[in-house]
């Protein structure tokens, strides 16, 4: 891969990134579950990524699948239309009722990208595992989520 690329892709990383709000690089590498030193290292184009976190970074920047490569060999990446990083919380107003919350999380979740989803439902399904130790009342699963042996 020519380093020139790289670094002409990185280039677009950065102000992509910028745009959206995250002037941070640190926030946006954590919201992409990347380390840091990953993020700077795509960005300075100092090393090529794999696929997965190309097609990663193409999702969160807003770009059509495939406009890394295009980056890549010379082109322009195509923007599909993203909602910015808000700056600060919108109050809510309005009186909530059972088909004003449907309607909110229904489009919450039409918003919000597979990876997301999938990274939110894993965080549900691990997060309670580790909190099993503090499950302790003596009558059920212990921490390992097994029986107790009777003695």
């Amino acid at each position: 891969m020519d380093r020139h690329a790289l670094e002409r892709l990185g280039h677009h990383i950065v102000s992509r990134r910028v745009a959206l709000g995250y002037r941070n690089r640190t926030d946006f590498a954590n919201s992409l579950q990347f380390t840091a030193r990953t993020l700077s290292d795509i960005e300075n184009g100092v090393r090529k990524a794999s696929p997965g976190t190309y097609a990663m970074l193409e999702n969160k920047l807003g770009w059509a699948p495939g406009s890394i490569d295009t980056v890549l060999g010379g082109g322009e990446p195509k923007e599909l239309v993203v909602k910015l990083r808000p700056t600060a919380p919108t109050p809510r107003t309005h009186t909530y009722t059972a088909e004003a919350v449907s309607d909110d999380i229904t489009d919450a979740l039409s918003r919000a990208s597979t990876e997301e989803l999938l990274l939110e439902l894993r965080r549900r399904i691990i997060r309670p595992r580790y909190r099993r130790q503090d499950w302790d009342d003596g009558d059920g699963l212990d921490a390992s989520g097994g029986w107790p042996e009777e003695g």
